[in-house]
């Protein structure tokens, strides 16, 4: 009886801090939301643009509670996502602010493309730096929360190098992205309070299975009886 106690304690916990998790992305992205879904994309796009820095610290909260909740069964959403989130400012804001020149700068070069008659030529390169950048932005934000002690540069480059070696993580959070994407575009509703924690909790551990190798020993999820993580025995020279 125990057990089942436990077990509903458990996914209720969970649940709870999913909806929590997708209000509170929700509430820090409004404007992000807003000139996504309700304007014009064709009229709306710079103010768009500019308005997504917002996802970076929202990410960031999100990653915080998600990790918080696999590690000690923690059901504080609102003040960890908050604490994180503010935290989070000076140290991904400006990463953030980074790849969002990055998306605006292949955005505008394949317009360019595209009004000169060349974007049939362009489109599978520029599809591919979109997705290389994407995932490597959602690598990039584990490691600069877990790892404080690594400049941004060098989470960069580690992010990037590690997102590229397992592209079989890096596939699947371009497919789970794309697809929270399409639900949020044609059913608001359903995108913000149903799929969009869930989906991003399937990209963190992504990105988490991803950093494995240079996080701390012990914030890993994993089983620590996994080979990944078993210590190498000192051999005698």
């Amino acid at each position: 009886m125990r057990g089942f106690a436990d077990a509903f304690l458990s996914i209720t916990g969970l649940i709870y801090v999913m909806l929590m998790t997708n209000f509170m992305i929700a509430l820090t992205c409004l404007p992000v939301w807003v000139l996504a879904v309700l304007v014009d994309i064709r009229v709306s796009w710079l103010w768009l643009a500019i308005t997504s820095i917002l996802a970076a610290p929202a990410l960031a909260g999100a990653y915080a509670v998600f990790k918080e909740h696999s590690l000690n069964r923690g059901t504080a959403a609102i003040r960890t996502f908050f604490r994180a989130w503010w935290s989070s400012w000076r140290r991904i804001g400006p990463v953030g602010l980074a790849f969002q020149g990055y998306f605006l700068v292949v955005g505008l070069d394949y317009y360019a493309m595209r009004l000169w008659g060349y974007d049939r030529y362009v489109l599978p390169l520029a599809v591919v730096l979109v997705a290389l950048g994407t995932v490597t932005a959602m690598v990039a934000w584990v490691g600069l929360a877990d790892r404080p002690d690594l400049t941004r540069r060098n989470v960069l480059k580690i992010s990037l190098y590690l997102a590229v070696r397992k592209g079989g993580w890096s596939i699947l959070t371009v497919v789970v992205l794309v697809v929270i994407a399409m639900v949020v575009w044609v059913q608001l509703a359903i995108g913000l309070g149903v799929v969009m924690a869930p989906g991003l909790y399937v990209v963190w551990g992504n990105s988490r299975r991803t950093l494995l190798t240079i996080l701390p020993p012990d914030e890993r999820i994993p089983d620590e009886n996994s080979p990944v993580l078993r210590p190498r025995k000192k051999t005698r020279p």
